[in-house]
């Protein structure tokens, strides 16, 4: 898949998004269906699909934590 690049105009602005696709093609044929798309809300926040080191580090650690203490009581 790949980030393909769109543009328009609105109220006189000049205003762009993006599209996955998996070829330009493609992506003109995805851009074909956002008449029949449905608003699903406002963007709050992004998870990263992959952790850091640290971060693998943390949840382990918390995860050991808890398990160790749930055994203990």
């Amino acid at each position: 898949m790949q980030t393909h690049l769109f543009s328009y105009r609105h109220d006189g602005k000049l205003w762009g998004f993006e599209i996955q696709a998996h070829d330009a093609e493609d992506a003109r044929q995805r851009i074909g269906k956002l008449a029949y798309a449905t608003y699903d809300g406002v963007l709050v926040t992004k998870v990263p699909l992959v952790l850091g080191p640290m971060a693998i580090l943390a949840a382990w650690v918390r995860n050991a934590t808890r398990t160790l203490l749930t055994q203990v009581r």
